[in-house]
């Protein structure tokens, strides 16, 4: 019997778990009528089988300077994406904080989100139940992911952030290093009108759904989760949190991922 070299079958293992994650991660391009033309999205089929059209799904959102590729080309969180038990769809959501900026009437990435799940609905075997839906994000897509479950209650059974901005837009008064400068040009220098888009004013609409915060120790937006911690405190609304070593930074996300599916997953799991 002839064996074939060690070396030959750890190239052809490779090649063969390549080929299977190209199987499961796509790419698409979804029209928006609101922007008035096309983004991009990357979508990572689940590792196990999806029976009918009842598929779990994470809405994942990135954060400021990122893109729909920026987890899928990661080593570590592509690894972990490939072992969801969902469906994860990962939008482009350049740098409009997933809101309909009230300063510039034509940016409305709200509205593009919700094409963007409206397309997810039509072009994947995913479950229209909130108890099977969750979205999450980063950053400015942790911002987004929590902002937009607060304007659609009820859409979500699930939502997370990880190191994202949840006392936010607000007045430069935390203690030095906790700040950070509202983009104007997107917000508006209106504080009344930041009071409208900041997340920690809004903890109540989110009542019912599963949530996961990652927060870093050292990051700039600790002290602002931290309020927003308080908040749901305040109103007997229960979270899961992981607090992690480190600033915000992209590696740190990169050890959030797997928390956050997780969770999700436990989430889904349940009957």
């Amino acid at each position: 019997m002839k064996f074939r070299p060690w070396g030959w079958g750890v190239a052809w293992l490779a090649a063969t778990a390549a080929a299977f994650a190209a199987e499961q991660i796509s790419f698409a391009a979804v029209p928006s009528v609101a922007l008035g033309r096309a983004l991009p999205i990357a979508i990572v089929a689940p590792a196990g089988p999806v029976l009918a059209a009842d598929a779990p799904v994470l809405f994942f959102l990135h954060g400021r300077g990122r893109h729909h590729r920026s987890l899928v080309d990661s080593p570590a969180a592509r690894a972990a994406l490939l072992n969801a038990t969902c469906y994860v769809v990962l939008p482009q959501g350049e740098d409009g904080w997933y809101i309909d900026s009230p300063e510039k009437p034509a940016d409305r990435y709200n509205a593009y989100l919700e094409e963007v799940i409206a397309w997810a609905g039509q072009h994947l075997p995913i479950s229209a139940t909130p108890a099977r839906r969750g979205i999450a994000g980063w950053s400015m897509g942790g911002y987004g992911a929590v902002r937009f479950a607060q304007t659609h209650p009820g859409s979500f059974g699930f939502v997370a952030s990880v190191i994202g901005l949840l006392d936010f837009p607000r007045a430069e008064n935390l203690p030095e290093g906790q700040n950070y400068r509202v983009p104007v040009p997107r917000f508006t220098a209106d504080p009344a009108r930041w009071a409208e888009l900041n997340p920690r004013h809004a903890v109540e609409a989110l009542r019912g759904a599963r949530l996961t915060l990652v927060l870093a120790s050292t990051g700039f937006e600790r002290t602002m989760n931290e309020h927003f911690l308080t908040e749901l405190e305040r109103k007997r609304m229960p979270v899961q949190v992981h607090r992690l070593e480190g600033g915000h930074e992209f590696s740190l996300v990169e050890r959030a991922v797997p928390l956050v599916l997780a969770d999700a997953a436990a989430y889904f799991s349940k009957p």
